[in-house]
C-alpha cells in the first residue's frame, strides 16, 4: 500500500532509488502486481479518486464524500517517498508540501488539503 503518513524513522533516511529503479510502475486506477511493491505513477491531468470520511462517537451515522481531482505534474510515490521524474526522490511531506486541516464554523465542516509543488 503507498501512503503519505510517516511512522518512525523510514522517512529521516534517504530514498532508496537503486531499489526504486527495479520495482513495477502502476499508473493509478490499473491492478497492482500481488505480492510484491510497486512504484505509484499518477499522471497530470488524469482523474485521482478522491474519498473524505467521517466518522467517531461524535457523529450520528458515517459518511462519505467521494470525487475527483487532477495533479497538474507527473507524480510518482513509492511508500515515504515521491518524485515527479522518477529519477530524484525526496521524503513525500518535504516534496510535496503535505498539509491536512479543518475546522468547523458557520458554513459548516471544512477539510482543507493542501499539496504544493516544491521545486
Amino acid at each position: 500500500m503507498v501512503a503519505f503518513l510517516t511512522v518512525g524513522c523510514a522517512p529521516l533516511m534517504p530514498a532508496p532509488a537503486e531499489k526504486i529503479q527495479t520495482l513495477p510502475v502502476v499508473k493509478m486506477g490499473d491492478v497492482p502486481p500481488s505480492g510484491t511493491e510497486y512504484v505509484l505513477y499518477i499522471p497530470a491531468n488524469s482523474p485521482i479518486p478522491l474519498k473524505v470520511s467521517t466518522h467517531g462517537s461524535l457523529f450520528k451515522n458515517e459518511q462519505s464524500v467521494i470525487g475527483t481531482t487532477t495533479f497538474a505534474k507527473d507524480l510518482y510515490i513509492y511508500k515515504y517517498w515521491s518524485s515527479y521524474d522518477r529519477k530524484t526522490w525526496e521524503n513525500s511531506h518535504r516534496l510535496l508540501n503535505v498539509n491536512f486541516a479543518g475546522g468547523m464554523d458557520v458554513s459548516g465542516l471544512n477539510v482543507n488539503i493542501t499539496l504544493d509543488q516544491n521545486r
